[in-house]
C-alpha cells in the first residue's frame, strides 16, 4: 500500500498475460478518498474482481476493530467490477446484514470460518448464538465432527502438517480451553499421524461431552447426522 505504482504494474502484468481473470484483495486506507483511488487504479489495471477488507493495515484485531462496511459500500459504487466484502462475518445473520449494507456481490470470512467451517451452511458457535438476536437450537454435530471430516479430507488431499495442526487448533480452540492438557499433548507431538489426531478428537469428546453448533430454530434440514 506504500507503493501503488508497483501494485498497478503487477496487476497489469498478470491481466495482460494470464488466460484467467485476476482478482485482488485490499485493506482500506484511513482516508476514504485514498481507498477509492486504490480500487479504481486496480480496476483500470485489469482486476476483474475486488475483495475489500474493511479495516486498515493497523487494525489487526477483528474483535477490537469493527470493519467499515460504509467504506466497502463506497468502493462498490465507485467501480464497475464485482466487489466482495470482508470483515465482521461471524454467522449467516452477519452475511445478510453485510450484503444489504454494502450491496456487495458476496462476502468473505477468515477467522470465524477457520473456527467454524460450517458458517456458510448456516451454523454458528455458542459464542455468536446469543449475539445474533435470532432463535437458534442445538445441532446433533459439533466442531469435533467438523475436525473429523477435515482430517479425512486431508488424508484424501494431502496438505502440509503445519497447516493441519493450525487448522485443528482453530476448530477445537474452545474445547482446548476447557481441556488444556489435550492441547499440550498436541503441541508436544513432533510428528503427527491421522490416527493420532482422530484419537485426540475422540478423547476431547469423552472428556467434554459436547460443545454443539447451533442452527436457526425450525430449520430441520440442518439438524440431521448428515446435515453438512
Amino acid at each position: 500500500m506504500n507503493n501503488l505504482p508497483l501494485i498497478k504494474s503487477l496487476v497489469e502484468k498478470l491481466a495482460n498475460n494470464l488466460h484467467v481473470p485476476v482478482s485482488c484483495k485490499i485493506r482500506i486506507f484511513p482516508d476514504l478518498k485514498d481507498t477509492l483511488a486504490y480500487a479504481k487504479m486496480l480496476e483500470e489495471a485489469g482486476c476483474a474482481l475486488l475483495a475489500v477488507h474493511g479495516r486498515t493495515r493497523d487494525e489487526k484485531d477483528g474483535k477490537k476493530f469493527r470493519a467499515d462496511w460504509d467504506a466497502i459500500r463506497e468502493v462498490r459504487h465507485a467501480v464497475k467490477i464485482p466487489v466482495l466484502a470482508n470483515g465482521n462475518i461471524r454467522h449467516m445473520d452477519d452475511v445478510r446484514s453485510c450484503l444489504m449494507h454494502t450491496e456487495a456481490e458476496g462476502v468473505l470470512s477468515a477467522e470465524s470460518l477457520l473456527e467454524n467451517p460450517a458458517l456458510f451452511a448456516g451454523f454458528c458457535t455458542a459464542e455468536w448464538k446469543d449475539e445474533s438476536g435470532s432463535s437458534y437450537k442445538r445441532c446433533r454435530f459439533d466442531q469435533a465432527d467438523l475436525a473429523d471430516e477435515y482430517l479425512k479430507m486431508c488424508e484424501q488431499y494431502p496438505v502440509p502438517w503445519r497447516m493441519v495442526r493450525s487448522h485443528v487448533h482453530k476448530m477445537l480452540g474452545e474445547w482446548f480451553r476447557i481441556q488444556p492438557q489435550v492441547r499440550e499433548e498436541l503441541n508436544s507431538q513432533s510428528k503427527l499421524t491421522f490416527e493420532w489426531l482422530h484419537e485426540m478428537v475422540d478423547k476431547l469428546r469423552n472428556l467434554n461431552g459436547r460443545i454443539p453448533l447451533y442452527a436457526k430454530a425450525g430449520d430441520d434440514s440442518k439438524n440431521g447426522k448428515n446435515g453438512l
